[in-house]
């Protein structure tokens, strides 16, 4: 397969990749709350060899996968994703579009319980279902994959927040901070440090290691308040605490017989690798590679990075058990 190049990266994904995906692209919504719903998407139709679900990062959106989506499809895949609760097109519970924001971890659970049992697996009975799940994504998955360890066929965590770095306020103390400032009715308020988007980002600052892949999406992003998530709460906070340590609890880990790939970036500054390990460790059907020079956003790679990864989970998919 022929990747796309970080030269002339901007002309061929709209003149190529765009033109390619929007052939087979189907958008809507489901609602597993009755409330306004979770925006979707699908891409391609039958015959497909399987089907992948990607599970986005904190933040981001459905809108940033576009080259993953075009990798999936090449290979012969079907492709769902949907924007989580909170995110870019989907359902909110704060006012502010730039707040991340849950009232309980297991929402995110149900969103994607619902959303794979409901829509994905109707419309393809008799295909392997796959994850590819990204950061916050590959948290939610690996606690996904504790509580349904027969949903998926295999698994890619790719950087996943196992737990997420919390600076120089160890994690304990950050959980404490968050869980205090939720009894004190201060859930809906950012974090210290964190604030809604500012159009002021840099390069060198992101989780990627690629100028024209970050360029191609900040440029979107600038321009949709929708996609503009940037900070978390103190209740995504201490639901990201909770969820963390659920994850790494040694008897959940025990549950899972899924396989699983974890990709984990040599240089990342956003999750914890250690926990990334424990998390390997202590689950028998998963196995760690290590990305050497990739930041957080391990897709959002160099071309040479992007060979290397892109090879990699697509070789996984395709092994046979």
């Amino acid at each position: 397969m022929e990747l796309i190049s970080e030269k002339g990266y901007r002309s061929s994904m709209d003149g190529e990749v765009v033109p390619f995906l929007q052939k087979d692209r189907y958008s809507g919504r489901f609602c597993p709350d009755g409330d306004e719903g979770l925006y979707y998407e699908r891409y391609g139709g039958r015959p497909a060899d399987g089907v992948v679900v990607i599970v986005h990062g904190f933040s981001e959106s459905a809108e940033k996968y576009v080259e993953m989506i075009y990798y999936f499809r090449q290979a012969g895949y079907r492709v769902y994703l949907f924007d989580l609760r909170g995110h870019g097109r989907s359902a909110r519970a704060v006012e502010d579009l730039s707040m991340v924001h849950i009232g309980r971890y297991e929402q995110y659970l149900s969103d994607l319980e619902y959303f794979v049992e409901r829509i994905v697996r109707k419309e393809n009975q008799g295909l392997s279902v796959f994850l590819y799940a990204h950061s916050m994504g590959g948290g939610i998955g690996a606690a996904f994959l504790e509580k349904h360890p027969e949903t998926f066929s295999r698994a890619v965590l790719s950087s996943p927040m196992i737990r997420p770095q919390t600076g120089q306020v160890p994690f304990w103390a950050a959980r404490l901070i968050a869980w205090v400032q939720v009894r004190a009715g201060k859930g809906k308020q950012y974090v210290a440090g964190h604030h809604g988007f500012r159009a002021d980002e840099t390069f060198e600052d992101s989780a990627a290691t690629s100028q024209a892949r970050y360029d191609y999406y900040y440029r979107k992003k600038c321009g949709e308040r929708l996609f503009q998530t940037s900070g978390a709460s103190y209740g995504w906070l201490s639901q990201a605490a909770r969820m963390s340590c659920d994850v790494l609890k040694k008897a959940n880990c025990r549950r899972i017989h899924t396989r699983i790939l974890l990709f984990q970036a040599g240089e990342d500054g956003f999750v914890d690798g250690k926990a990334q390990e424990r998390f390997v460790r202590q689950t028998e059907s998963a196995a760690l590679v290590r990305i050497a020079g990739a930041k957080h956003e391990i897709y959002m790679g160099t071309d040479e990075i992007m060979a290397a990864y892109v090879g990699e989970v697509l070789d996984f998919f395709r092994e046979k058990d």
